[in-house]
């Protein structure tokens, strides 16, 4: 075939309804595939990519918004309390927040109270499993920043100290 025909076989088939063309002669083999729309595909993957591109710009402005927040948040905290500098105790994972070993068991800490370290301080619950939160030094619960069952971020404070 030569290579006009072959130019010709490819728009007949491109502008038909055809998505498959196979034509088998003497010397040549011509097989037409428009089923699998591969061209399509890169496009869409290229638009994508750029959505993906604006979102995650989106999401850093809002998380320095939020930085700049909390940033504020934690200097009007600090002048409210007369000077005294403040610790906090951070959760170590992502999970629930439980202040007992059962619902109707006393809190491990509660607000005012002296715990020593090493004292359980709470339980955070991660994947069925559940972890004890420790004192790491003796210190005073200034507050206790959560409520029982909540969900907490990991290094979300979780309780105000003194030490």
């Amino acid at each position: 075939m030569k290579f006009s025909e072959i130019k010709e076989l490819i728009d007949l088939v491109d502008t038909s309804n055809l998505s498959y063309f196979e034509v088998k002669t003497q010397n040549d083999y011509i097989k037409m595939d428009k089923s699998l729309d591969r061209n399509n595909k890169s496009i869409d993957n290229i638009y994508n990519e750029k959505e993906l591109c604006i979102s995650n710009d989106n999401i850093n402005k809002e998380i320095k918004n939020d930085n700049e927040v909390i940033k504020n948040i934690s200097n009007k905290d600090d002048s409210k309390d007369d000077g005294e500098n403040f610790d906090y105790i951070e959760s170590p994972m992502v999970g629930t927040f439980y202040e007992a070993s059962s619902p109707d068991a006393k809190p491990f800490a509660i607000k005012g109270q002296k715990v020593s370290k090493g004292e359980v301080l709470c339980i955070v619950e991660a994947m069925k499993l559940m972890n004890e939160i420790v004192a790491e030094f003796d210190c005073e619960i200034v507050d206790v920043l959560v409520e029982n069952s909540d969900m907490v971020e990991y290094a979300q404070p979780i309780f105000k100290i003194r030490r």
